[in-house]
């Protein structure tokens, strides 16, 4: 098996993931990436408070609605006064008005603080249209240096690629495959050598069973260590 291909097949890869790395740790993307996260989490909180807003109008409909009911019960005790006879029914009367005032106190009271947390959120609203602008222009102003360094290393990056297509006709299909496998699965890098002397994986450690080393000392052995699930391979 064409090992020594494969291995260059590798290092071409591991070229594509400092490329990736030096992508992910610019400046730049850095930057842009803050911007971002801050922006879309800014978005977010505002989806939250529009919603704790709608939420509040909703509870003042039904406050405002409890209220009138209130006051509608209240005016019709009061039309009844002028008919109280005697002192059983006048302190029926008094009773039922003060339950009667009392519901609208607590209702009052619900309606005031309903008003205070549509204080703050007006608040906040003022400062989440201030942050998402902010977030916003940072995010534009990142963009033009972010895409620079991105189109720079992709531009690399399909070099490295068109070369790895080429260097893959001339490795058989079948260890390319046992390599993409490995790749899926693995820790970098996927294809490590076999440890004779300790009888191990070199990618993890792990001492191989004795029938995985056995056919890794045949010539062209290829396996997959159990443990780091490598392609292992004798030097």
């Amino acid at each position: 098996m064409n090992i020594e291909g494969m291995l260059r097949y590798q290092g071409l890869d591991r070229e594509l993931n400092q490329l990736n790395e030096k992508f992910r740790t610019s400046d730049a993307t850095v930057q842009y990436n803050r911007y971002m996260k801050l922006y879309k989490q800014t978005i977010e909180d505002g989806k939250r408070m529009s919603g704790a807003i709608g939420e509040h109008f909703v509870n003042i409909e039904r406050l405002t609605k409890q209220y009138e009911k209130l006051i509608a019960e209240i005016d019709e005790y009061y039309k009844g006064v002028d008919e109280i006879d005697d002192l059983k029914q006048a302190d029926y009367y008094e009773k039922q008005l003060l339950k009667l005032y009392s519901s609208l106190e607590s209702i009052e009271k619900e309606l005031d603080n309903v008003r205070k947390e549509l204080v703050k959120l007006d608040a906040d609203a003022k400062a989440f249209f201030s942050n998402v602008n902010a977030y916003f222009m940072g995010v534009k102003k990142c963009t033009p240096e972010m895409e620079k360094v991105k189109s720079e290393i992709q531009s690399k990056a399909k070099e490295v690629m068109a070369a790895q297509k080429e260097l893959e006709k001339t490795i058989e299909p079948e260890l390319v495959q046992k390599y993409k496998k490995a790749k899926e699965v693995a820790k970098f890098p996927p294809l490590v050598p076999f440890d004779e002397a300790t009888s191990s994986c070199m990618g993890c450690g792990l001492e191989l069973s004795k029938d995985i080393a056995a056919k890794l000392r045949q010539e062209g052995g290829l396996e997959f260590c159990p443990n780091c699930n490598r392609l292992v391979y004798r030097q």
